[in-house]
Formats: C-alpha cells, structure tokens, sequence
C-alpha cells in the first residue's frame, strides 16, 4: 500500500481547489462589500438630499459641522481598539485563549464607554460655554456631544462582529441603516410638526438612530461571539493592550480630519452655507473613491501574498495593473460626476450651484490618488504602518493648516485645493518611499512595466507529457 506523504502528488489538487475556494469567498465578500459601500453612498447622498430639503441649507451646514466634531471625537473615544480588536480576537481565537478574548472585549467596550463619557462632557462643557442654549448651534452641539459614547461603542462592536466573520452585519449599521433611520426620524418629526425644521431637530434624529443602532449592533455582536468566550473566566493584559493605542489613535484622527479638515475649518468660521455646500461637494467626490477602494480591497492580500515570497517582479506587474484599474474605474465615475453637475446640484437648491468648481477640484484629487494606485496597502501589507501613519499624520495637518490659509484670499474653493493637494503631496511621499525602500514604481509610473508585459515574448507551453512517462519519450 502506497503511503501519501503532506508532499506528494495528491495534496497539490487539494491545495489548488482550497486556494480557489478562498479566492472565491474573497471575491464574493468583496463583492458583497463593494456592493454596500456602493448602496451606502447613494442612501447617504438622497438621505443629505432630504436633509437639505427638509432644514435649508443654513441649518443643514450647522448639522453637517456637528456631526463631524462628534464623528472626530467619536473615534478619538474608541483609543484605536476599533482597529486593535481585529488583530486581537482572531489570534486569541486560534490559540484558544478565549480568557483573553472575553477579556480584551470587555476591556475595549468598558474602556470605550468611559472614555466616550469623559470627551461627552468635555465637549458639552465646552460647548456651553462658548455657544450657550440660546443659539441653534449651541444646541445642536450639546445633542452631538451626547452621541459621542454611542458612537464609539458602535465602532468598536461593528470592530468585533466583523473579527468574528460578520463583515456585511458590521457594514449594513454604518453604511446602510445610519442615513436612512436619521432622515426617517426627521422626516416624520418635521412633517407631523412635531419639532421645529432646524439643526437640532436633525441632530436629535441623528441621535435616536444611534440608539438604535448601538442596539442593533450589540445583538449581532451577542449571536456571534463563541460560546466558549462567554464561559471562560476573564483575563486582562491592559498594559499590551493599550500598547498601541496612541499611535493608532493618531492614525484615526488623521484619518477623520483628512475627510473632515474643510468642514471644520469653515464650520469654525461661522460659515454654516458654505459648510454646507463643501459638504454636498465632498460626498458628491466620494462616490468617484468608490472604484478605488474596492480595488484596494481585492489587491490587499496578494500584495502581502506576493511580498512574503520575495516576488518584486509580481508585485510590481500587480501594482502596475491595479493602478491601471483603479484610474480607469475612477474616471469612468469622475467624468459623470463633473459633467452631471449642473444637473444634481440644483437638487439640493439653487445655493449649492456654487459647489460645481469645488466637486471639480476634489474629484481631480480623487484622480490623482487613482492614478498613484494602492500605496497605503503596499505600505501596511509590507510591513510599513508606521510610515504610512507618518505621511497620513503629516497630510491631515497639512490640510488643516492650508484650509485656513487658502480660506481667505479664495473662498470655499481654497478650502478645496487645500484638500486636493494634501491628497496629492500624500500620495506623492508614499511614491517617493516606496520607491526609496522597496524600488517600486508605484501608480502610473508603472506604465512601461505594463508595456513590457505586453510586448515580451510569451514562454511557449511545453508538450503534453502521457501519465506515468518521463519527459521527452513518447
């Protein structure tokens, strides 16, 4: 009787059809993924569309500047365990360590609740004291400032029903149910004439929807933690747990300000149209990202596939390729988008027609960063967090800074190349380090390898061999 060894012929089948099944579920989640980002960024910009309609432009900018203080704040509250979380649970998974897999959960909600508790306050206190309750903005503030715990703990459930395999149950609250429960709440409470059509009506819907998410995200979370995690007793690491916290909430926060600088820096001015109508601009701008990030998605792990065998040649022809893609995706959305413009705007009332040059300017940023391809993926799957956290860190500021800088002499749309360049000089450092330490050509740059690709001279197959024959006889 023959004896299979873990190296012989019969265990290669198998290998490939396990590797073509991953590959399959790895298309199909991100399929599904991309799907929902998609549906997402439509209910999002109908659910602003309504918004818009229902409040008027003024009070929907004063809505839109508190509601990106508390989605900074928000995320600052979680101290990075939203990321943390979904390294943690599945390597304590695979070792069984299920003390420490309770343990890190409850240490991450309870951390995220006090924490969230504590900037809730500060916030509201600071709130009060500069804008008091007589004002709309006032009020608006002290409700978005009451969102804040829920809001992180929301990030931090969704973090933990996604470790445990529930990507599409962690997206659907965020992507799909967040929008459309706020609009619904306020539609019915400004329709019935139950609460005045302002700010604060819409950040109290905001915050009912909250609720009701954090609830709903808790009881997808409760289906599928392991039975064995609810029955170990709890063990506790805090000191390797908050290890990494702040450096990842740094990467967070420069994550939020680099979508967010141009609405503070304009809602600080006191600018609640023009807020209003860069905040139209920006989420038109994020639907040409659409292509870009599922790309990235798809691309992520052959990237640390290929690199983890030393394949420059492979990784180098991939980067190629999803640059390539990613442009072409994100042109085909971007060239609608501007020449649609004057179409769509008007939706939102004829004050958001000066928002066409703004969408222009953004979109050409979403552009460049297109064309440069996946480098942030090609820093974090080579190993380089840090560095990429540098350049993001230092982009976020930068955008900061030129907002308020360009503000002054032109308008919103300085706000809007401040945005543009920050993205540009990001994805320019990246290109430069990567080709520094990796000798990669990232995005466009990567066009001869494609030619080269294309025109070399294909390998000729060898001739088929009969079963059981050496090579060469007949």
């Amino acid at each position: 009787m023959s004896v299979r060894t873990p190296n012989s012929e019969s265990g290669a089948p198998q290998a490939a059809h396990e590797d073509g099944l991953l590959g399959k579920r790895l298309f199909a989640s991100s399929s599904m993924a991309f799907l929902v980002l998609v549906s997402g960024a439509g209910i999002g910009l109908v659910a602003q569309l309504g918004t818009v309609r229902l409040i008027g432009a003024e009070s929907f900018g004063l809505y839109a500047y508190v509601i990106a203080w508390t989605t900074v704040l928000g995320y600052i509250s979680t101290f990075g365990f939203h990321v943390s979380l979904l390294r943690l649970l599945p390597t304590y998974q695979v070792e069984s360590d299920w003390s420490k897999a309770g343990g890190v959960l409850r240490f991450a909600v309870s951390g995220t609740a006090l924490a969230g508790t504590a900037v809730a306050a500060l916030a509201a206190a600071t709130a009060y004291a500069v804008h008091g309750t007589d004002s709309e903005l006032g009020r608006a503030l002290l409700i978005g400032a009451a969102a804040v715990p829920l809001l992180g703990l929301r990030l931090v459930s969704a973090a933990a029903v996604r470790a445990y395999g529930g990507i599409i149950p962690a997206m659907l609250p965020e992507r799909i149910l967040r929008d459309t429960l706020a609009f619904l709440f306020l539609a019915f409470a400004v329709l019935t004439g139950l609460a005045t059509p302002n700010a604060v009506t819409a950040m109290s819907a905001a915050l009912l929807s909250a609720v009701l998410l954090l609830w709903i995200l808790r009881r997808f979370l409760v289906a599928r933690v392991p039975r064995d995690i609810t029955d170990a007793p709890r063990s506790y690491a805090p000191r390797t747990w908050l290890q990494p916290a702040v450096w990842l909430t740094l990467i967070m926060l420069a994550d939020t300000l680099m979508s967010r600088a141009g609405i503070l820096v304009l809602g600080s001015r006191g600018l609640p149209t023009e807020v209003a109508i860069f905040t139209v601009a920006t989420s038109l701008s994020l639907i040409a990202a659409l292509p870009r990030l599922s790309i990235s998605t798809l691309f992520a792990p052959t990237v640390s596939a290929l690199y983890a065998r030393k394949d420059m040649d492979g990784l180098q022809s991939l980067v190629a390729r999803s640059a390539l893609l990613s442009l072409g995706g994100t042109l085909a959305v971007a060239l609608p988008l501007i020449l649609g413009a004057p179409i769509i705007l008007p939706w939102f009332g004829e004050t958001f027609l000066a928002a066409r040059p703004v969408l222009t300017i953004l979109i050409l940023g979403q552009l460049a960063a297109a064309a440069a391809g996946p480098q942030q993926h090609l820093l974090t799957m080579t190993g380089r967090e840090r560095v990429g956290s540098k350049l993001m860190i230092a982009a976020a500021i930068s955008n900061v800074i030129c907002a308020a800088i360009f503000y002054g002499p032109f308008g919103v749309i300085g706000v809007a190349v401040a945005a543009a360049l920050s993205m540009i000089g990001w994805n320019v450092g990246m290109m430069w380090f990567l080709r520094r330490n990796l000798g990669l050509r990232p995005g466009l740059a990567c066009a001869p390898t494609l030619l080269k690709d294309a025109w070399s001279p294909k390998p000729e197959k060898p001739a088929s061999i009969a079963p059981g024959l050496p090579e060469g006889k007949p």
